[in-house]
Parts: structure tokens; sequence; C-alpha cells
């Protein structure tokens, strides 16, 4: 008895946790106020904003190194949680390095309003790429898109989208799709993959998208990844075409830039030759 009320209370607990996916609050977990502010002192930093394809208004920010020649632009699509008060110190070895780099806040992220679905994110990140493109700074610099957890994987989508607006595409913990992604989740749980999939209704998931980026790739995963697992960014890599690299590491999740900076820039200046 005290065994199949324990299966009954795994399975409805792990529905509650698949039922916040279908709501979003899985994979969008946004706050509001800007914490720390980059350092005027070491960057250039202007305040960016400009509208999404609804009317909303996104914001960013766009670092530039104080002295150094730039040597190309990224344009950085950050994950779920927080906002780009948090995320953009991911990049910061790139604009030590001579990068100038966008980020910016999806709909709901900091001072960007609206708020956030699969719909939304994505019309974000092209509306983002269409504005940096537009840029006179950026015009004759060749691009970089950086994608980070669930940025990474909606990086995938818009480089397939849109191969002749970027130069090269980087990819860091990214899960592979969103259905997939709650399939493992659930599985987690000890719920079966009709439960995952009856919850969340995927609009587009990366591993369908990755095989038509035609520009060099670079996909980076931990082995001890304990957010988005090792074998979805594997996956990813597989799918893709050439030209490709795999970038295994170890740490915790989208750690690349934090734990191992001048390797992480290398990979970059790499994929400008």
């Amino acid at each position: 008895m005290l065994g199949k009320f324990k299966e009954c209370l795994i399975f409805l607990i792990t529905i509650t946790i698949l039922a916040s996916c279908s709501t979003s609050t899985f994979f969008y977990a946004p706050t509001k106020e800007l914490g720390q502010s980059p350092d005027t002192s070491i960057y250039n930093v202007e305040v960016i904003n400009f509208k999404s394809g609804n009317g909303n208004t996104l914001n960013g920010w766009f670092l530039k190194p104080k002295t150094q020649k730039i040597k190309a632009t990224v344009l950085q699509f950050h994950g779920n949680g927080g906002n780009i008060s948090y995320q953009y110190q991911f990049a910061k070895p790139l604009v030590q390095a001579g990068y100038q780099v966008m980020v910016f806040d999806y709909e709901g992220y900091g001072n960007s309003t609206g708020s956030p679905s699969q719909e939304k994110v994505l019309d974000d990140g092209l509306c983002a790429l269409k504005y940096i493109k537009a840029r006179e700074d950026v015009k004759n610099t060749k691009l970089i898109l950086f994608g980070q957890s669930l940025g990474g994987h909606l990086s995938c989508v818009v480089a397939a989208k849109e191969n002749s607006m970027i130069d090269a595409l980087v990819v860091e913990g990214a899960f592979s799709g969103h259905e997939l992604m709650a399939v493992f989740v659930g599985g987690e749980h000890g719920a079966p993959p009709w439960v995952a999939r009856l919850f969340v209704r995927t609009k587009y998931e990366a591993i369908d998208y990755i095989d038509d980026v035609t520009v060099p790739k670079l996909i980076i995963h931990s082995t001890e990844d304990g957010t988005c697992p090792f074998f979805m960014g594997k996956d990813l890599y597989e799918k893709a075409k050439t030209p490709k690299e795999f970038w295994e590491i170890k740490g915790g999740h989208i750690l690349a830039s934090r734990l191992y900076p001048e390797e992480f820039v290398k990979h970059f200046d790499k994929l400008l030759e």
C-alpha cells in the first residue's frame, strides 16, 4: 500500500512540474530589477532599446572594449533566469579581449516590456539580430551569435532562419528541445514520456533546426552540467553539419567563460580564421 501511495505521489509531483513547464514558469524565470552594472572603467557601455515584432520595448547593453581594436561583434542570447545584469558577465572575457558584445533582455526580463513565451522569445531573437546588423559600428565586422542554455536553444533556430546574417554560431549548455527537456525532467521523477508530451507543447526544437545552420559552429557542454544534460549538447553536435567543433568541459552549467576564460576566447578567435 505504501509503495502504491509513493508511486502516486511521485506521479502527481511530476504532473505539477510538467504543468508548470506548459505555463512557462519552468522555461522562463525573469526578474525585473537590474542588479550589477558593467564597470564603465573597463568597458564603454551603451544602453540600447529596440522594438520587438509586437511593439514591446527590448532593453539591453552594447559593451565595447576601452582601448583595443574591435576584433568582431558578438550577439549574446542569455539563459532563462534573471536578466542582463547577471547574464552579461558570461561575456566579460570577450570584451576584455577586444570583442564588442550586445546582450539584451527578452520580453518580461529586466527593463524589457511584455511577457515571455516560446513565440515571443523567438521573435525577440530575430528582432535583436536585425537591430544589430543595422548598426553602423557592426556593418564592417564579423558577427558571432552566442547562445547559452535557453539562449543556446534559441540561437540554433535563429541561426537556421538567418544564416546569411551571421558568420558563426556558438552554443553553450543548451537543451535540444522544449519537449525533449520536459521528457528528461519528467523521467527524472519517474514519469513516462507521454506525460511530458501531454503537458508541454513545443513550437520549435533546436534539434530540428541545427542541421540547417551552414556557418561554422562551436558547441560547448560540460559533462557535469546539472541543468541541461550533457547528452543534449552531443545530440546537437551530431545532428549539426560541418564545419563544426565540440568543446567538452568540466564544471557546472554554462561556466566555460568563468572557468576557462583564455581558452574560451581562443575558441572564438578560431571561428574568425
